[in-house]
């Protein structure tokens, strides 16, 4: 017999997810006006979001709580950029890769603020920290898996080790979007994807791109 508890259980993760959605797109606009997280009351967040305060305490516990689960989604859409490319590797394009690097560069632009506190953040709150590293280690273990199997294949040079691999070339993709888009104009992207896809496909592959 089905659980009685199941439907309204997806009920409220349907309505959290959405929640989370309206308070990343209502902070990014907020940070984007030129607001800092830390002045940003919930008061605040909860009426640019179109919620009410009492909603905002049903599913965060305060504003730190809230930047963790921001940072869920926005490394949602991280990832959903990068698998422009996982998800079709086994096809060797470096087209692929330069989606994917366009795709991220663009999420990056979009959460560019947040993604600045998320990282400031990170430096004086463990919890947040934790967070971030958690999240960057998730996408590394992806593309460790996409260098595991091109290794198999013999597509990737059998000399690179996955994990260490992976995790050089994620923080790498991500210190760069970090410094480097900030006061940049959105003409500069394109150069960038192109030259991470230059030194992704350079590292891994031992066909030129």
């Amino acid at each position: 017999m089905p659980s009685v508890t199941r439907k309204p259980q997806a009920k409220r993760q349907e309505r959290r997810e959405r929640i989370e959605r309206q308070l990343l797109d209502a902070t990014d606009r907020l940070m984007g006006g030129g607001a800092s997280f830390t002045e940003l009351s919930v008061d605040r967040l909860a009426t640019e979001a179109g919620i009410s305060r009492a909603s905002f305490y049903v599913y965060f516990e305060d504003k730190g709580h809230l930047l963790r689960r921001l940072a869920d989604q926005v490394f949602g859409d991280l990832a959903a950029g990068a698998a422009r490319w996982w998800s079709v590797a086994e096809r060797h394009d470096p087209a692929d890769a330069r989606a994917a690097m366009t795709a991220i560069i663009a999420a990056f632009r979009r959460h560019q603020q947040l993604l600045v506190a998320l990282n400031e953040m990170s430096a004086y709150d463990p919890q947040v920290g934790a967070t971030y590293t958690d999240l960057i280690t998730q996408i590394a273990d992806r593309l460790a898996e996409v260098i595991e199997s091109g290794r198999a294949d013999g597509t990737i040079r059998a000399g690179l080790e996955p994990e260490p691999t992976a995790t050089t070339l994620t923080w790498m993709v991500e210190r760069a979007c970090q410094q480097t888009l900030p006061g940049r104009p959105a003409t500069y992207d394109a150069d960038l994807a192109n030259t991470l896809t230059q030194i992704l496909w350079s590292t891994l592959y031992l066909e030129s791109p």
